[in-house]
């Protein structure tokens, strides 16, 4: 998976701009990811309920006050569901639905969202 991760930003041209990383959930924040990235890009790490805490822990360790996550995944159980209505409770998740593609990729139980940090209540 790293190398195809490596190909892709090759193929766009992006190796001046994007560093890919290995992240193992729940595990300290490795050496060259910032604190708290600008983006973070997340696809079909929904997929093993007993994984789900972990993947949260380390989604609240890396999301920050300027941090957007885009976060996709194919909804095959309902505990994947489960997943989202905690990540409700953490963050802001806002469902993409701008997408002129949306009709074809939602028939597919593909689910898209925009996941940012709750602003703290003063």
């Amino acid at each position: 998976m790293f190398a195809l991760m490596e190909r892709n930003i090759a193929l766009n041209d992006l190796q001046d701009r994007v560093k890919p990383s290995i992240y193992d959930w729940g595990e300290a924040v490795p050496e060259g990811i910032p604190q708290h990235p600008d983006i973070i890009l997340a696809a079909e790490c929904v997929y093993f309920e007993p994984a789900f805490p972990l993947l949260q822990q380390t989604m609240k360790d890396l999301i920050g006050p300027n941090t957007v996550c885009y976060f996709c995944f194919k909804k095959r159980r309902r505990a994947d569901m489960n997943f989202v209505k905690v990540m409700k409770k953490m963050f802001v998740v806002e469902p993409i639905e701008d997408d002129p593609d949306r009709p074809k990729w939602s028939r597919e139980n593909l689910h898209f969202f925009k996941v940012t940090l709750k602003k703290k209540k003063v």
